[in-house]
């Protein structure tokens, strides 16, 4: 009687050690699929590069990609307001930079989202929703051509420089209204 006793017990013991190496494989290879995210902090700009398509480009527009201020009236209505333009939607308008003209085309959310994947990005300036005076859109983006439809925030142009020190001055004007 002892024996078969025995026998139950080193059977049940082979059961279990068989189920938790089953069970212990199945978690390794589930964790192993799954690739941890790393959060890109935008909380001065990032470039972002395949944005909007203009005429004759194959490849999309970078994009000065920097952090919405909810406390503040909307950046399109900002631009509406500095630049005296008629409309809030589909902003696109001429400034003139040391001489030279270029063209500054601002991204919609919708055109944010179609382009450019914000999922990973980390806003600093959450507010609560009482505080929310404008949009409750995290990111903003801007691109910028110059007359001649060159991409001016790409890493090979020689206005890089130039905007991105005008996309700067214009986002520090819209946080200190």
């Amino acid at each position: 009687m002892n024996k078969l006793t025995m026998f139950h017990v080193e059977r049940n013991i082979k059961t279990l050690f068989q189920r938790g190496f089953f069970l212990f494989l199945l978690v390794g290879v589930l964790q192993s699929c799954v690739s941890p995210r790393q959060a890109v902090d935008v909380s001065e700009y990032i470039l972002l590069e395949n944005g909007k398509q203009i005429y004759g480009k194959e490849e999309g527009l970078t994009a000065f990609v920097f952090q919405n201020n909810p406390t503040k009236m909307t950046f399109a209505q900002f631009l509406g307001n500095k630049y005296n333009l008629m409309k809030f939607t589909d902003i696109e308008y001429w400034v003139t930079l040391e001489g030279m003209k270029f063209k500054v085309f601002f991204y919609e959310n919708d055109e944010l989202n179609k382009y450019f994947d914000t999922t990973d990005f980390v806003a600093s300036n959450a507010v609560p929703d009482s505080s929310v005076v404008g949009s409750k859109v995290k990111f903003l983006a801007i691109s910028v051509v110059n007359e001649y439809n060159e991409d001016c925030l790409a890493t090979s142009s020689l206005f890089k420089n130039i905007v991105i020190d005008y996309l700067k001055d214009l986002k520090d004007e819209y946080n200190n209204l």
